[in-house]
């Protein structure tokens, strides 16, 4: 059984030292034989990941070279072809400047230079992949919490600035009522006999069962506000400054007011757009109220949009 076991170390030592003697090299990712080099032309051009604003210009000015021969050059964006050049005569090098106009909706793009053969398969991209991130055009404050005014502590958030997406209550709004765009309570008056209730309005327009509040030493923006069409998606529809211009803007060309009223989370009744005293649009999206009521203890939740 010794025996056995020292021919087993034996044979193990000399595969270990012919594995040694026969090291191989790792090929790189990119074993194609493709290299694809990005130029920088013109400032527009990008050669490596970058950041730019909604609908810029941008430019691939590449050049490919392969060992083998190419028939086609191609352009992917996100994976998918976008372009494609015809490489005639053998060549095994090809030079190209080609131009796009960013997306409007914020996110990351990638973009890829590939070769191909005459029966388009694959030669390589020389391991290089370019991610242009878009940069949004507006401001998306998410889940933020309001409350009906309270009475005695006043320390129930319920007004809110677009333009840093807090929210005050009675307390802190006074030094910050230049930056509020617009105020909530619950509103108990009726017409025909159902409450007003979930209420928007701008300080400059008095609410009088808000009394109890003086705000006559504040700043008082006067927003205007409009109920949106259910065709207004706050979700999928407002991806851009361009879009909120075109799905809010164009919905408040008139009907607009200091306030609006009856706002609940079904739809046609829970975006509400508006305007700023600084000229932005936004949108409001009513995403949940604990209960109808007037009570302190009535807490929503919105999501807002606007322009920068």
């Amino acid at each position: 059984m010794q025996l056995t076991f020292s021919k087993y170390i034996i044979a193990a030592g000399v595969l270990v030292a012919f594995g040694y003697g026969c090291e191989k090299k790792v090929d790189p990712i990119d074993t194609y034989g493709v290299t694809v080099e990005y130029n920088s032309s013109n400032p527009k051009c990008i050669t490596e990941n970058t950041e730019i604003n909604p609908k810029d210009s941008i430019y691939l000015d590449f050049t490919v070279t392969s060992e083998k021969e190419m028939a086609f050059v191609e352009i992917q964006k996100n994976g998918v072809r976008i372009d494609t050049f015809v490489v005639s005569g053998g060549k095994t090098s090809f030079s190209a400047i080609k131009g796009y106009r960013a997306d409007s909706i914020a996110g990351d793009y990638s973009y890829r230079v590939l070769a191909r053969t005459k029966q388009t398969e694959f030669l390589g991209d020389g391991g290089k992949l370019l991610t242009v991130t878009v940069k949004p055009d507006f401001n998306f404050w998410s889940y933020r919490i309001m409350a009906v005014p309270d009475t005695t502590d006043k320390v129930n958030k319920c007004y809110y600035s677009t333009t840093t997406g807090e929210a005050f209550n009675f307390n802190e709004a006074g030094g910050k009522s230049a930056s509020i765009d617009f105020g909530y309570y619950f509103d108990t008056t009726s017409i025909s006999g159902v409450k007003n209730g979930h209420t928007f309005y701008a300080l400059s327009a008095p609410q009088t069962q808000l009394n109890f509040y003086d705000i006559s030493s504040w700043t008082k923006n006067a927003t205007v506000f409009k109920m949106m069409p259910s065709s207004v998606n706050f979700v999928s529809g407002l991806t851009s400054a361009g879009a909120i211009n075109t799905l809010i803007k164009n919905n408040m060309n008139s009907g607009t007011g200091s306030k609006v009223i009856k706002v609940n989370t079904t739809s046609g009744s829970n975006v509400i757009g508006f305007k700023t005293v600084a000229g932005k649009y936004g949108a409001i999206l009513f995403r949940y109220a604990n209960q109808a009521s007037d009570a302190k203890t009535t807490t929503i939740e919105v999501d807002v949009k606007v322009q920068k």
